[in-house]
């Protein structure tokens, strides 16, 4: 017996015990009412200034539901420390270094809320706040957290009058260690071992990985043929520091929504705000609703606001996606870590969704007449998936025909008695990942994609006239060949999960049908999230 059909035995028979761990599991992660982007971060207040360190002291309180950390991973919140001169106007505000980094470094606060800790990684751009004992820690309302950032090296002096803001986003730990990527032929383009072998791909390292036009027990590449794609049996090898998803790393745990945006946009510079206008004709094309979208952008300088902060948001470009992250101090996720993420180290279940089987049913009314964030899906009571164009009933579709098609909340099949399956959780507890919006990925599919190194964000935006507001990290796909422009393609980009106007088939795990698919539109089927490299031990 090879070794490679030794261990695949031995998953099997691991596989029922995942199984059930995971139903336990899940099962405590939504034992109580979950809805989604909940993270709230409020009385944000300065501490005295040290002018012979160049710091400050930000102190605020940090609340957000359904924590947990078990033996197989935990929840976190992404916090991002801004400063600004208000006097300033337009107000634009400075993402601000971390003084120390490390587990509770110096200078440091998890609050008076209890089994919490932070982790800042080795940039010290941003800070985790994150349970720190295994159990079910439930709501966390902690107050008085504290980060320490230099002030100096964001661009302010020791006179400015400063004010202090701190964005948050709810992620996911997702754990260093084995999974595998395909499921046997069932799905269009699932990676297999060779022409004659369907097996799904194993990674099991970080190392390089060599596709070949093999027979069997390989690296077989199986393309859609989209343009500029590898051909099914093409030979390339996917480099040691393209990120495999074997490492840890941590994901949103929802796509972006429209408050997060909101936020985002509304910080900066007005020459940036231009070409990040999802209202313009390069996106929405309206400040109207349209699918679902409620976005609305007025003003000079210009201002966007919206009706549904919690609602996934829509009509995201690559460019727009990666002029996010890069702010965030993020980075895109490859499509390697999107299978990791969303099936776990199981082996795969052929034809499997995101949350494990087969089963899937499509969601077809929203509860009440006004959908303020804790909305539900009452039917049909097996829904766990927004796909299919669905014309919705209940809710906001009173209000006109722009809310009748397009994105739900984030989150929003979990509920008090929510499983895996029913929840639409992925293995890790990653939410929407297959239907509601497509996820934006990095594809292995092309040259361009390969080069991606997995740079973070740095919470700075390019400058250069006319390209405003684009992602200016170095690797990262869409590049300008004129670096000093930034991001203004998608090369190298894909897609992965499926939207709500996709049939069945794209929201399969292992679907590649658009993972190699270079689009730099912005439709109302696109939305994104993005992830970061756990850089700790």
């Amino acid at each position: 017996m090879t070794e490679k059909k030794a261990q695949l035995i031995r998953l099997r028979k691991l596989m029922l015990f995942w199984t059930l761990v995971m139903t336990v599991v899940l099962g405590i992660l939504f034992s109580a009412p979950s809805y989604a982007n909940n993270l709230s971060v409020t009385n944000v207040t300065l501490g005295t200034r040290d002018p012979g360190a160049k710091t400050v002291v930000v102190t605020f309180n940090v609340s957000w539901q359904n924590s947990w950390r078990n033996k197989i991973n935990f929840d976190a919140a992404w916090l991002t420390v801004r400063l600004n001169q208000a006097q300033i106007t337009p107000t634009i505000k400075t993402l601000c270094p971390i003084t120390a980094t490390g587990l509770n470094p110096a200078g440091t606060s998890p609050g008076n809320g209890p089994n919490l800790q932070v982790y800042v990684p080795g940039d010290a751009t941003g800070a985790f706040l994150q349970p720190s004992s295994t159990g079910f820690i439930g709501n966390i309302n902690t107050q008085n957290v504290q980060l320490t950032v230099n002030y100096q090296s964001c661009g302010f002096s020791d006179t400015d009058q400063i004010y202090a803001s701190v964005f948050g986003l709810e992620m996911v730990y997702i754990p260093q260690g084995s999974f595998y990527a395909g499921d046997y032929n069932t799905s269009a383009a699932s990676l297999n071992s060779g022409s004659a072998d369907g097996t799904p791909w194993n990674v099991t390292s970080e190392n390089p990985i060599p596709v070949t036009n093999a027979t069997s027990g390989g690296y077989q590449y199986v393309s859609s043929a989209n343009p500029g794609e590898f051909a099914t049996g093409a030979s390339f090898t996917i480099p040691a520091s393209f990120p495999k998803g074997y490492n840890a790393f941590y994901a949103m745990k929802y796509g972006i929504n429209e408050g997060e945006w909101v936020e985002f946009f509304n910080d900066l510079p007005v020459a940036a705000r231009i070409n990040r206008d999802l209202d313009d004709t390069n996106h929405k094309n309206s400040s109207n609703v349209q699918f679902r979208n409620t976005l609305s952008c007025f003003g000079a300088p210009l201002l966007c606001s919206s009706q549904r902060p919690s609602r996934a948001l829509n009509y995201l470009s690559w460019m727009d996606l990666a002029a996010f992250l890069d702010w965030d101090a993020l980075r895109p996720m490859t499509e390697l870590e999107f299978e990791k993420m969303s099936r776990g180290p199981l082996l795969p279940n052929p034809g499997e969704y995101v949350w494990g089987n087969q089963n899937i049913s499509a969601a077809t009314a929203i509860s009440g007449t006004t959908e303020d964030g804790t909305e539900t899906i009452t039917a049909p009571a097996s829904a766990n998936a927004n796909y299919n164009n669905t014309t919705f009933t209940g809710g906001d579709t009173s209000q006109g025909a722009g809310y009748n098609q397009g994105p739900l909340r984030g989150g929003i099949f979990a509920s008090p008695n929510s499983t895996r399956a029913s929840s639409g959780a992925s293995y890790y507890g990653v939410m929407d990942l297959g239907g509601n919006l497509k996820d934006r990925v990095v594809t292995i599919g092309n040259s361009a994609g390969l080069l991606f190194t997995g740079s973070e964000g740095t919470g700075v935006l390019n400058t250069t006239t006319g390209y405003e507001g684009n992602a200016n990290i170095t690797g990262w796909p869409g590049m300008d060949a004129q670096p000093l422009n930034g991001v203004d393609g998608a090369t190298g980009s894909g897609f992965r999960g499926g939207s709500w106007a996709d049939s069945t088939n794209y929201l399969r795990i292992s679907d590649r049908t658009e993972a190699a698919l270079t689009s730099t539109a912005a439709l109302n089927t696109f939305g994104g999230r993005g992830v970061r490299t756990y850089d700790g031990s």
